[in-house]
Order: C-alpha cells, then sequence, then structure tokens
C-alpha cells in the first residue's frame, strides 16, 4: 500500500493540480476558444454516455485483438530466429521495412485492398506494434549467460529445451519492456484505422466531431485515446512487477 501510495500519489497531485489549473484558465478567459475547459469535457461526457461507451468499446477490442495477434507472430518469429540463427536477419529485416512505412501511409492502402471492415483494424493495429515487441524478445532470448548456454549445451540440451529452460527465462525483463512501448502504439493504430474507415471507435468519433466543429466532443475523444494508452501500459508494469521480481535495474 504504501509503494503504491508513492508510486501514483505524486502523478495524481499533478493531473489534479494541471486540471485544475486548466479549467481556471477557462473560466477567466485566458483559454482560446477552441481549447474547453475540463468542466465542458465532462458535461460532454456526461450529457451522452452511451455515445461515448459505445464507441471506446470498438477501438478497445480493436487495439487488444491486433495487439494480440501481433504479440503471438512476433514471440513466434523471434524464437524460431533464436533457435535458426540464420533466419534472425530475414526476420529482423522485414520488420524493420514493415515499421519503416508511416502507419498514415499504411492505413489507406490496407483499406483499397482488405476493406474498411475489422479485419483491416486488426492488421493495421498488428503491424503498428509489432516491431517493440519483436526488438524486445530478440534482445532478451540472447541475453542469457553464456556460461549456462554452454552449461546446457554440455548436458545435450534440444534447441528448444535451451530456449524454455533458459532463454525464455532471461529474456522477460526485455520482453516485458517491450509489451510496454507496443500496448499505446497498438491504441495509435486503431485509432488510425478508425480514421481510414469505420463507422464506430473513438477515431471515427473524432473525426465527426471535428467535421461538426464540435470541440468538446473532439478534446472528450482525444483524452479518451491518452488515458487508454496510459493505462495499457500501466496494465503491463503492474504485470511486469508481478512477475519479474528478480530483476529492478530496467525502468518501469
Amino acid at each position: 500500500m504504501k509503494r503504491s501510495l508513492l508510486a501514483f500519489g505524486p502523478p495524481l497531485i499533478l493531473v489534479i493540480l494541471a486540471l485544475t489549473v486548466w479549467e481556471g484558465a477557462k473560466r477567466l478567459g485566458g483559454l482560446p476558444v477552441f481549447i474547453p475547459g475540463p468542466a465542458q469535457i465532462w458535461a460532454e461526457l456526461a450529457g451522452s454516455p452511451s455515445l461515448f461507451f459505445g464507441n471506446l468499446w470498438p477501438t478497445v477490442t480493436t487495439a487488444a485483438t491486433g495487439y494480440g495477434v501481433a504479440a503471438v507472430i512476433t514471440v513466434i518469429g523471434a524464437a524460431i530466429s533464436a533457435m535458426l540463427p540464420p533466419l534472425r536477419t530475414p526476420i529482423y529485416g522485414l520488420s524493420i521495412t514493415i515499421n519503416a512505412v508511416p502507419i498514415i501511409a499504411k492505413a489507406p492502402l490496407l483499406a483499397l485492398w482488405l476493406g474498411t471492415g475489422p479485419s483491416m483494424h486488426v492488421i493495421i493495429v498488428a503491424l503498428t506494434c509489432q516491431f517493440p515487441l519483436l526488438v524486445g524478445t530478440l534482445q532478451g532470448l540472447g541475453a542469457a549467460d553464456p556460461r549456462q548456454r554452454e552449461m546446457l549445451h554440455s548436458l545435450s540440451a534440444s534447441p528448444w529445451q535451451l530456449l524454455w529452460h533458459l532463454r525464455l527465462p532471461a529474456s522477460l525483463p526485455y520482453l516485458f519492456a517491450g509489451f510496454r512501448i507496443a500496448a499505446p502504439l497498438a491504441v495509435l493504430g486503431a485509432v488510425t484505422a478508425e480514421w481510414a474507415g469505420a463507422n464506430s471507435g473513438l477515431g471515427a468519433m473524432m473525426l465527426y466531431a471535428l467535421f461538426s466543429y464540435d470541440i468538446a466532443k473532439v478534446w472528450l475523444s482525444v483524452l479518451a485515446c491518452c488515458l487508454l494508452s496510459a493505462l495499457a501500459y500501466g496494465l503491463w508494469a503492474v504485470v511486469e512487477r508481478r512477475i519479474v521480481t528478480w530483476d529492478d535495474g530496467l525502468d518501469r
């Protein structure tokens, strides 16, 4: 409890202070018309909660599904490259190539090829967050102690046994670092996919509000995306603290 208060207390106080200053500046007329106060944004949420949560759920579902697909594929690809080193360069090079194409350029192309359905949204999310997942996994699988690897080789351990009993446990701090970095990117990918074509979602709500010049709703959707990204990052940070108890050297 004490550690939780020390970890979350100062950021919470800072957020409350920032909101107070923000609202005070708005009431005193110190902000332009296109920046609403927190009270206006809250009134927008309270006035149409069903609209907000009805658009929040599709974004969460798309981001979680695409993130899961990317995590499974990248972890399997990294494990294969660890057991078969000649495949490391092609797998890593393909990931770099995919990541080098901006997400805003990938989205319309995939919309043309696959349509604007849920499958296209999931693929965009997976492509958006795959690179940090792969990099973290590759670095982690190569971080095992060389002396321990030599010992297992001397015991005639198979590549699979080496992966399961040594490489994978040693990779967990790096693996979770990749998971934490990729989690907010999944939200970004989901919103971008909804911009390319969707009937619902925070991205769609953001676009509709922008076109109708509904400033409070634009800010509500933007802040919801920010909060969702922070929660995704924080969730993996909490999971990491519970699982990786032997390593305090990495920033969590």
